[in-house]
């Protein structure tokens, strides 16, 4: 496997003229495959380096490169493009074939000023997405699986995901079908999760597949979609533990969330950088509070492990309808209840114009799994 390095790299790396390898013909396939352009840049004040690979254009981050990541830069590598396609649900059979393929790392210059421009797409696709890096992690999990599924295009030819063809290309490979490539290719953990919202007498739930590499991120913005919540407030989910202080996964985009957080008292993780397999492996439920004037909590509940060859979050069934945003929590909702059930009450019409603006819309299952499709990479799906 070749590294085709920009001067920035070779330099921090210290790699001399006499080590290096010629570039030539890794931009066919095969070989291309084999082959990864590489620059060196910083985002946050640290040295990062981003690969891209020749054939396929899939984007891997290493971040905050130390002396000991340097001295072992090879095992480094390999071990990113490993993490990155455990992420997509690649076959680890098919990853240690295809790293076994490449044979020994070995580094050169870059190949041409087409492949250079390539890198500097792929390196300013990665800037525009860098709140899906976690400064404190050297080998990056959640910004392959967003960058990868930004469209790329190559001259007047079609535009293509690089997520997509890296499977269409491990499956030539291998020799394999590519009309059936998601087929051969993966083998996905799904969670099937129930989400019951904790209200006394009123049953309202959802049950979903997702992915267990997504984050909790993604797990928020999956709850906000199958409850049509209109992400307006704050939340956080809560792990109880037997033996060790409770472990609060909290959101990461406000700046207030960590400032007033007690340490002390509770173990503190960031949503991004947090997947659903680190929790769910360990604890069969997790809570999901959202509003915190409200507290809207959500009992989510491993119900069982599925396989499948789509990393995609499928919406199952559901029941009851959610309370409307501000209704004032468990008493407002049942007062809310009690007046439009009521059209005597003096509030019964102001109710339900209010309540038109505030209630769940309802979905079909084929819309709402459509809405999921962006879940991934968004923040909520209106």
């Amino acid at each position: 496997m070749i590294i085709q390095c920009t001067k920035a790299l070779l330099d921090k790396l210290e790699i001399q003229q006499s080590d290096l390898v010629s570039p030539e013909g890794y931009e066919q396939f095969p070989k291309s495959l084999m082959g990864w352009h590489a620059n060196l840049v910083t985002i946050y004040r640290r040295k990062v380096m981003i690969l891209m690979n020749n054939e396929t254009r899939y984007p891997i981050v290493i971040n905050r490169l130390l002396k000991k990541d340097l001295s072992n830069i090879n095992a480094v590598i390999q071990e990113a493009i490993r993490v990155a396609l455990r992420m997509e649900g690649i076959k680890e059979a098919i990853i240690e074939d295809y790293l076994a393929s490449g044979g020994d790392i070995t580094f050169s210059k870059t190949a041409s000023r087409s492949m250079v421009a390539k890198l500097n797409n792929t390196v300013r696709d990665i800037e525009a997405m860098s709140e899906y890096l976690d400064k404190d992690t050297t080998i990056q999990r959640y910004i392959s699986l967003v960058v990868s599924r930004m469209i790329q295009l190559d001259g007047p030819k079609k535009g293509f995901y690089p997520r997509n063809k890296m499977i269409e290309s491990l499956a030539m490979l291998n020799g394999l079908n590519v009309n059936q490539a998601a087929e051969q290719v993966l083998d996905i953990e799904l969670y099937q999760l129930n989400i019951q919202l904790d209200l006394e007498g009123h049953p309202i739930w959802r049950r979903v597949l997702v992915p267990s590499s997504f984050s909790f991120r993604h797990l928020h913005n999956i709850i906000q979609t199958v409850f049509d919540w209109q992400n307006y407030h704050l939340h956080e989910f809560t792990v109880k533990r037997t033996n060790n202080k409770p472990l609060k996964i909290v959101m990461d985009d406000d700046p207030e969330t960590l400032e007033f957080t007690a340490f002390d008292n509770e173990e503190i993780v960031q949503e991004r950088f947090v997947s659903l397999r680190d929790v769910f492996s360990k604890h069969s439920d997790v809570l999901y509070q959202y509003d915190f004037g409200d507290s809207w909590t959500h009992i989510i509940t491993l119900e069982k492990k599925v396989q499948a060859h789509s990393l995609q979050v499928v919406f199952l069934e559901g029941n009851g309808e959610r309370p409307p945003e501000d209704v004032g929590g468990e008493y407002g909702f049942n007062e809310y209840l009690r007046i439009l059930g009521d059209a005597t009450d003096p509030e019964h019409e102001d109710m339900k114009i209010w309540a038109a603006s505030q209630k769940e819309r309802i979905f079909t299952v084929e819309q709402t799994n459509q809405r999921l499709k962006n879940v991934i990479y968004n923040y909520y799906y209106i």
